[in-house]
């Protein structure tokens, strides 16, 4: 296993090559997890691993987790099973609104709780993955709720060589601002708001409907702007794609903060665009005080996501 600095991303960022996952020991990946959990975004290049090792791998890390799903067995108080089997038995009750976003959920899911990122679409014209293809712009995973997944993964499989997942680190920014300024960034609470297309302008209706329910179900969310990641560093949990007001402020007021956030995180020295040069290509990412992106040519274009916490680890 060789471990190098990624450039860009600050003070962060680490690639891994020649991990042999045919002989990996549950040791050594749980010592990839210690080393993740302080370079925030890890890149896996040439990975080489299946669907089936891909999600036993991140388990042993910390579950998955999805706060739409949760909401939904919160909601209906019912398993697994009975939730995506039976959504269509009468006795559950379900909404039909619910049955749509529960079937296109079915259709995006590779096995289990992997779910596929493509703008590919089955025989009958419905994705099969999440987003439409083109480029998607800066965000977190779940941005407007407020216990969002604290880790995102996302497996190369196919067509991946022409497009790139950036990423963006804050914690640089954040501890070189001025202690005044920092004391403000500390108090300040974003409002979030759900804006349809706002992260990817190419989605259909059934996947700005998935978006919703993952992204920000509920407009007004309040959220610290300041946030500690899983391994105990200190950044903004900044996500454009829903990001409304900063409470208390108007909205002009906010979109000078905003702009001033913007100016410092998004630049090179923050940035790293991980051009794909392996379609297994395994990219492991913090999501409470990290950004990410995708540009480039994304035509047939297929990855598998697991969202997860660091249970495990921390």
């Amino acid at each position: 296993m060789k471990i190098s600095k990624i450039p860009g991303l600050g003070r962060f960022g680490v690639f891994i090559d020649d991990l042999d996952f045919e002989n990996i020991s549950n040791e050594e990946w749980m010592e990839v997890g210690k080393i993740h959990l302080q370079s925030l975004v890890t890149i896996i290049r040439n990975s080489n691993i299946n669907l089936n090792q891909y999600q036993d791998l991140m388990d042993l890390w910390g579950s998955h987790q999805s706060n739409a799903i949760y909401n939904l067995y919160n909601k209906y108080q019912l398993s697994g099973k009975e939730l995506f089997l039976e959504y269509d038995n009468p006795k559950h009750q379900i909404t039909d609104t619910d049955k749509e976003y529960i079937k296109s959920i079915m259709n995006m899911m590779a096995d289990k709780y992997v779910l596929r990122v493509s703008g590919k679409k089955d025989n009958e014209g419905n994705p099969i993955g999440m987003f439409a293809e083109g480029e998607l712009l800066w965000h977190s995973n779940e941005s407007g709720n407020v216990s969002f997944a604290p880790g995102v993964s996302l497996l190369g499989a196919e067509n991946m060589k022409n497009s790139s997942t950036g990423f963006a680190t804050t914690v640089d920014w954040y501890e070189s601002q001025s202690e005044t300024f920092r004391s403000e960034l500390d108090e300040m609470i974003i409002v979030h708001k759900f804006t349809p297309g706002r992260i990817n302008p190419g989605l259909n209706t059934q996947q700005d409907h998935v978006m919703y329910r993952n992204m920000c179900p509920e407009d007004g969310v309040e959220i610290p702007l300041v946030r500690q990641s899983p391994g105990g560093l200190t950044g903004i949990h900044y996500s454009q794609n829903t990001i409304s007001h900063i409470k208390g402020l108007t909205q002009s007021e906010s979109n000078k903060i905003f702009k001033l956030i913007e100016q410092g995180i998004f630049n090179e020295d923050n940035v790293y665009d991980h051009w794909y040069k392996s379609n297994s290509d395994l990219c492991i990412f913090d999501n409470s005080i990290t950004q990410h992106r995708r540009l480039g040519d994304t035509t047939n274009r297929l990855a598998y996501r697991i969202q997860f916490n660091y249970d495990n680890l921390i």
